[in-house]
Parts: structure tokens; sequence; C-alpha cells
């Protein structure tokens, strides 16, 4: 029975894809070489999402239970978000909060209208260049 168990979970193990985590990083800029100093890069497919928090010099990580520990192989659609939330302040009630701005042009917030694919099989270095709001 023992035998069957420890069978079982390395099958499962291995389905999951949790053995073949690849590193992924990339940076975030602006057509003109600036970096995008804070938001969220998400890597998704129909069944998985991943994402890492974008670092002030524009660089970012994927992780699955870190920021920092890979992602299965396969191909993912990208996207982008970050938002302005300087005019918020401690304190401020609920009511008084200005719905945040986005920083980037909003269609990098979905895969259906950001057109950004990365296919990731061993290391995976991927730059995304982005627009300002429109």
């Amino acid at each position: 029975m023992r035998f069957f168990c420890v069978v079982v979970a390395v099958l499962l193990f291995s389905i999951s894809g949790c053995g073949s985590k690849v590193s992924v990083s990339g940076k975030v800029t602006f057509e003109d070489g600036s970096p995008l100093t804070n938001g969220e890069v998400r890597f998704e497919t129909a069944n998985f999402v991943s994402s890492g928090k974008i670092q002030p010099d524009g660089t970012y990580q994927i992780g699955t239970a870190s920021d920092k520990d890979g992602i299965p192989k396969g191909t993912y659609g990208v996207t982008v978000r970050a938002m302005d939330n300087s005019t918020v302040t401690s304190g401020m009630a609920l009511e008084d909060v200005p719905p945040p701005k986005s920083l980037i042009d909003t269609r990098f917030g979905s895969t259906n209208t950001s057109e950004l694919t990365c296919e990731v099989q061993g290391k995976t270095i991927f730059d995304i260049k982005v627009e300002p709001p429109k």
C-alpha cells in the first residue's frame, strides 16, 4: 500500500508540472526606455495564472509560490497592470478615494488585447514595451 501511495504522489507531482518550473524574468519599459516603476506582470494559460511584482527599476520575476520560483514550461498570454494610487492618503474616507488611473494603456490589462505572448521552454528573459494611457 505504501508503494502505491508513493507512485500516486510522484505521478500527481509530475502531472502538475511542479517539477519542471523554469525562471522567467524581464524588464518593463516605455518606448523611450524609461522603466515602468510599479505594477504587476501576469503570465496566463486557460488553467494557470502566475504573477510578479514590477520593481522600481522596471524588472520583474514570475513565480508560483513566490515571485522568484519560476513557472511550468508552456505558452502564456502576458498582461501588465500598473495603477497610480498617489492621490490616496491614509485616513481618507472610502467614499473620497478617487478611482485609480492606469499608468499604461489599458489594452495591456487583458490577454485578449495585450498581444503579448511568451513561449517558456527554459530560463526565459521576456522584456516588455508598454505605452502610456491614451
